[in-house]
């Protein structure tokens, strides 16, 4: 670990007049590469005020006081193509001086991004202070950051030095992550990540759009659904309790609390389900009317709890939009999270989904992936059968369930499909054959039966699920097809909990490849069809992922044109990674986000 002392030799000018902003500009127009961070009011960029814009070279920091300049003068810098910019949480910083100056930050290095690149399945310690300490042994005051809240007075000379050494320590960072990329074989990975960075940034910025009031009325229906299945689960309950008790109006008031867990266990023991807990792994291992009904009841109060006003309480008052915060790696198989509401746990209900709706003027152009983890399982299993299936467009888990149980394609019946469907999405993630009872409400014996069946069916699909859970295990990491790593951390088979342990990283071993290409191939779709939009000039934005789907909002008249685009985009990013297996996008205009 490199020891480095920055704050005896703070080499850093604070900027306030015009004239001096115009001979840095100069100065930094000749960098190669400088260092990029930004201090406000809020972490929202509609709202925040920008106080400060900082610069650095490997050298000096340039403090810019956004209060006492136009810095709409620095646009050439940081839309220079040719000046890369090191950013710890790049979004942030490109939201802000999008939102406050109209600049379009780019291109981006990344060193949030790079750190959870770097560790990721071992630690989510990526913050600037984790960071710093990792690599260079120094310890930041990050609490100084608190005194830039809705700050109106000249700054001190703490706050000053604060955003000095938050760019000027930038360097060092990337100096050893950029290194340790290229020797992990991670700089392509991370390069993708990092073009991706305006993409996400604006989509942020762009938000969705939500008719309030369809919305209030399906939350309102919940309710009433919510309602009718508590009524059920008490009614079921109350024989087995002696004394129920009546309320003023002569109603029979609940047996049970059914938002608490405690309570629950004790009552479904009095009718002989005697559960370890109420959680919904160990309710759906159950095939019991209670267990299901409680599930549902579960269901509606997430909904209701999670959304509901909360959902419309997170609209912006100044844009009228949702803006969520996502995070570019948020699994560790690369894929998206979301936050702030987590619009990817909206309900695939149309009901939920048509509240999600078009500006006026402009149209919604949704797009998927077709069974897109299948072809990737296909790709990289080698299986004929399945490869057969796709590149002649068969219905897959209809030729699965006919080679399974030995019957022609046509007289596949649905309860048949639908087992075959369980089982190809299911082995993906690594399930056996109790999960499969529980789904299939059949004993596990004749799930086993099944399973076998399906293997017979496609014994390279198990041959690589097999060799791919061994090789988690054995090389302590998984690759997917574009190159991105989960790592695990070492096994001790001295470990009292080492089968279980194992069985964990053979299971993610299996899914990662899979999940983790598909989240590569979301992710390269993006940033070519964002660019593309830019390039062609097109009134339109992506504003919406949801795994392997896609949501773009585009001026009415350009809505099939774009739609077009969008198709071609997402194709070619499939064909770069899919060599066999063909790639299908299915596509839908419309005014709300359904498909």
């Amino acid at each position: 670990m490199t020891e480095v002392t920055l704050k005896q030799g703070l080499n850093y000018t604070l900027i306030e007049e015009a004239s001096a902003l115009k001979e840095v500009i100069t100065d930094l127009k000749h960098q190669r590469v400088i260092a990029l961070d930004v201090e406000g009011t809020s972490l929202d960029p509609y709202s925040a005020t920008l106080l400060l814009v900082q610069l650095a070279t490997p050298e000096k920091a340039y403090l810019f006081d956004v209060r006492k300049l136009d810095l709409t003068l620095l646009k050439e810098v940081l839309e220079d193509s040719k000046i890369l910019k090191i950013a710890q949480n790049a979004g942030f910083d490109y939201r802000l001086l999008k939102a406050k100056l109209g600049i379009e930050a780019r291109p981006f290095f990344d060193t949030m991004l790079a750190e959870r690149i770097l560790t990721t399945g071992y630690t989510r310690e990526n913050s600037l202070e984790a960071i710093a300490k990792k690599y260079l042994g120094i310890k930041l005051e990050k609490g100084v950051w608190e005194t830039f809240v809705n700050h109106k007075k000249e700054f001190t000379l703490e706050q000053l030095e604060y955003a000095a050494t938050d760019v000027l320590i930038l360097f060092p960072i990337w100096e050893v992550q950029k290194q340790t990329l290229v020797s992990e074989v991670l700089d392509k990975i991370a390069a993708l990540e990092f073009r991706l960075i305006p993409v996400v940034a604006e989509m942020e910025l762009k938000g969705f759009l939500i008719d309030m009031k369809k919305w209030r009325q399906i939350i309102k229906e919940y309710e009433k659904r919510r309602g009718e299945v508590a009524v059920r689960i008490q009614d079921e309950l109350r024989p087995y309790f002696r004394h129920t008790q009546v309320d003023f109006f002569g109603r029979r008031a609940e047996v049970v609390n059914l938002n608490s867990p405690a309570q629950v266990l004790e009552a479904f023991r009095k009718v002989g389900l005697d559960l370890p807990s109420t959680g919904e792994e160990v309710l759906q291992r159950h095939n019991h009317p209670l267990a299901k009904l409680l599930l549902e009841y579960r269901g509606y109060e997430k909904i209701i709890t999670a959304f509901g006003e909360n959902l419309i309480a997170k609209i912006n008052p100044k844009t009228g939009r949702i803006h969520p915060d996502y995070m570019q790696i948020g699994a560790d198989t690369g894929r998206f999270s979301c936050s702030n509401p987590n619009l990817q746990q909206i309900p695939t209900d149309l009901l939920f989904r048509q509240c999600f709706i078009a500006e006026k003027g402009y149209k919604l152009v949704v797009a998927d992936y077709s069974q897109i983890e299948l072809r990737i399982m296909a790709e990289l299993s080698k299986d004929p059968a399945f490869l057969k299936a796709f590149k002649e467009e068969v219905d897959l888990h209809a030729l699965t369930a006919s080679q399974m149980f030995g019957v022609p394609l046509e007289q596949v019946t649905k309860e048949r499909r639908f087992q075959a469907k369980s089982i190809n999405f299911g082995l993906m993630y690594g399930r056996g054959a109790k999960s499969l009872a529980v789904q299939l409400e059949i004993s596990e014996e004749e799930a086993q039966q099944l399973l076998q069946k399906y293997f017979s069916a496609y014994k390279k699909v198990k041959a690589w699920l097999d060799r791919t859970g061994r090789e988690a295990v054995k090389k302590g990491y998984s690759l997917t097809i574009a190159g991105r790593k989960r790592y695990y951390r070492d096994l001790n088979p001295e470990d009292p909990g080492y089968e279980r342990q194992q069985a964990y990283v053979e299971r993610q071993g299996k899914n990662t490849p899979i999940q983790g290409t598909s989240a590569d191939m979301t992710k390269l779709a993006m940033v070519y069809i964002y660019e593309r939009i830019k390039k062609e000039g097109f009134d339109a934005a992506p504003i919406h992922t949801v795994h392997d789907e896609l949501v773009v909002e585009a001026k009415e008249d350009q809505a099939e044109k774009v739609a077009t685009l969008v198709k071609e985009e997402m194709e070619r990013a499939g064909k770069e990674l899919l060599k066999e297996v063909p790639v299908r996008v299915d596509i839908a205009v419309s005014d709300s986000w359904e498909h």
